[in-house]
């Protein structure tokens, strides 16, 4: 029930205040507490909402009550979970709080040159883009990213911070995601990865456990590649290879997935059990 999401929406409640002033027990239980009411305002209009029927006013919806599943093993149906889900989201501010980050981030503000702090509730997708026309293979491209946090202490030392509340990976490199946010800023600022100093780390929670490094001129070259592999790969799509005159693919083309683990969170699993009857 959206724990990533509402998770990243207290983180960066709590940040911004941050950013402008000390905060007590009380600020913070203020913005828990709002965080809360807007679970329980959002939970409840999706349990009211008409799936049958098509409301363009009435978007929001949760997929355990659009396919009217109980998806707990021990009995409790999806309406009994709303309480447990709203203490995750607040244990995991929680643990940030008491955590070294947190005092990291407090430091942050008042010597870095630069801090950014993203706003996911008011997303600004012109900014979210990366100026690829300095890629050839990529100009014509639109690509767009925003990183949670973002430090940037001088024009030689850069940080970059992406908060996750899922599962935990098990490698320890730097991640395509962090690599996609670091080619950003590079592209951005006209930077040369071999003249600065720059990181990038996954910060899980609640666990605190961190994944990432430095980024290298690899890291960028090797992200960089598998955007043109991807682009090359999309272009077969294409009827001589005109965007314009492009056609959607027939289903058949699509390899369904053995994993029940994935079909388990597919939001499109009505969908694929509907075309199974009628292939």
């Amino acid at each position: 029930m959206r724990v990533g999401e509402k998770t990243h929406h207290l983180l960066s409640d709590y940040l911004k205040l941050l950013k402008q002033r000390p905060l007590s027990e009380g600020d913070i239980q203020i913005l828990k507490d709002a965080v809360a009411q807007e679970m329980k305002t959002e939970f409840q209009l999706s349990k009211e909402r008409d799936y049958t029927s098509y409301d363009r006013d009435q978007r929001f919806g949760l997929s355990e009550h659009y396919y009217g599943e109980n998806p707990a093993k021990d009995g409790a149906g999806i309406d009994d979970k709303l309480d447990e889900v709203i203490g995750k989201v607040h244990h995991n501010l929680d643990v940030f709080v008491a955590s070294d980050w947190n005092e990291k981030v407090q430091h942050y503000f008042k010597t870095a040159k630069t801090v950014f702090v993203e706003s996911p509730r008011q997303k600004d997708f012109e900014s979210m883009k990366l100026k690829l026309g300095s890629i050839p293979a990529l100009k014509n491209i639109n690509i767009m990213a925003s990183p949670d946090f973002g430090v940037i202490f001088d024009e030689k030392k850069y940080l970059i911070i992406d908060w996750k509340s899922g599962q935990e990976k098990m490698d320890d490199g730097v991640s395509d995601q962090l690599k996609i946010y670091a080619l950003k800023l590079l592209l951005k600022w006209d930077i040369d990865i071999e003249n600065v100093e720059m990181s990038g780390y996954e910060v899980y929670l609640p666990s605190l456990k961190q994944i990432g490094g430095k980024i290298e001129k690899s890291d960028i070259d090797d992200i960089i590649a598998k955007l043109q592999e991807d682009v090359e790969f999309q272009k077969q799509f294409l009827i001589d290879g005109d965007v314009v005159r492009n056609e959607p693919i027939a289903h058949t083309s699509f390899t369904r997935t053995k994993s029940e683990k994935k079909c388990a969170s597919c939001t499109f699993r009505k969908v694929c059990g509907d075309l199974k009857e009628i292939e």
